[in-house]
């Protein structure tokens, strides 16, 4: 899939998250056919076994969204998850993913992640526009980005231990996905990898003896991970909480409260978008040091120790000393 495509930060997303043995993913146009075929394996009967999937799914849930145990044949395929990204008016594209016996089947927190990316993905192509609605269609409402909230809107979450264990998780949306999928899968004990990664990182500097900063990163365009120390009788857990990103209006607001310039705003907009260093210099045409010279210096005007704190108090997440903790 070309990185130009407006799918690909999707799929490729999902895939950094949950790894799969065989995914395929096309785009529906506005009178349901499917078009311009991707996968990481390609045949002559890929798309009219997409198009029946479509079909099946579309038998069980005739408009919107969908996640769900894939319903066409999985061959030499042990599972299955087929997810149509849409919304009450069309539909935009169609992903399946599939996972050999020894992959093991989909836990509940691969899950979690699917659902939260089906949710932003189908807002995000809505937005789009990828095909225009049927003529006879009323003309959709204009989508509207929504302010960030302060508090952690409903997502999962988890406590892990300093193994980084799964030991508690909680989420609002987990009778939804059972109700959904139809699969039968398994309890995490850990996060996906790419996930552990990022709490990992947050929570390096650690310690049981000191006093620990939240933190909050943005691994993949459709998530945002918040981790929060959490202190028992059996020492010290990381508290984590995992939600789809939520687009931001502007941030013309942030530069006018902290005095951040254009080209600020620009590197600011870009280390959202959860770009690196070298990323965001080739895209502005500045070298690696001049971007971190814009950092330090947002740095400073948000009175923020790091690019976590930075992230959060841009977009309305500042921990403070006292509040309620997840």
């Amino acid at each position: 899939m070309p990185k130009a495509d407006p799918a690909y930060p999707i799929v490729s997303g999902i895939l950094s998250v949950v790894p799969v043995s065989r995914w395929t993913f096309a785009r529906v146009e506005a009178n349901g056919d499917l078009v311009s075929l991707f996968g990481s394996h390609r045949n002559a009967n890929a798309l009219a076994q997409l198009e029946d999937e479509f079909k099946r799914q579309r038998t069980k849930s005739p408009t919107g969204s969908r996640i769900g145990a894939t319903l066409g044949a999985l061959d030499d395929f042990a599972s299955g998850i087929t997810l149509l990204f849409a919304d009450a008016h069309a539909s935009f594209g169609i992903l399946t993913l599939l996972r050999t016996a020894d992959r093991g089947p989909f836990t509940s927190s691969e899950i979690s992640m699917l659902t939260f990316a089906l949710d932003a993905a189908s807002d995000h192509l809505s937005a789009l526009r990828l095909q225009p609605p049927p003529k006879a269609a009323a003309a959709p409402p204009v989508h509207e980005e929504k302010e960030l909230s302060p508090e952690p809107a409903e997502g999962a979450f988890y406590v892990l231990d300093a193994d980084l264990q799964i030991i508690l998780t909680w989420s609002s949306e987990e009778q939804r996905r059972i109700a959904v999928t139809g699969l039968h899968t398994r309890i995490a004990q850990r996060l996906p990898t790419l996930l552990e990664e990022t709490v990992r990182e947050l929570t390096a500097a650690w310690s049981s003896e000191s006093a620990n900063a939240p933190g909050v990163a943005r691994p993949v365009p459709f998530l945002v991970v918040r981790t929060q120390p959490m202190s028992g009788p059996a020492g010290l857990f990381i508290g984590v909480h995992v939600d789809r990103f939520q687009p931001h209006n502007s941030l013309t607001a942030v530069a006018s409260r902290f005095h951040i310039s254009p080209r600020e705003v620009q590197v600011l907009a870009l280390l959202l978008d959860g770009n690196h260093l070298d990323q965001i210099a080739k895209q502005l045409y500045i070298t690696s040091s001049t971007v971190q010279d814009h950092i330090n210096s947002m740095l400073d005007k948000t009175e923020s120790r790091n690019r976590s704190e930075l992230i959060a108090r841009v977009l309305g997440w500042e921990f403070t000393p006292g509040a309620p903790q997840v």
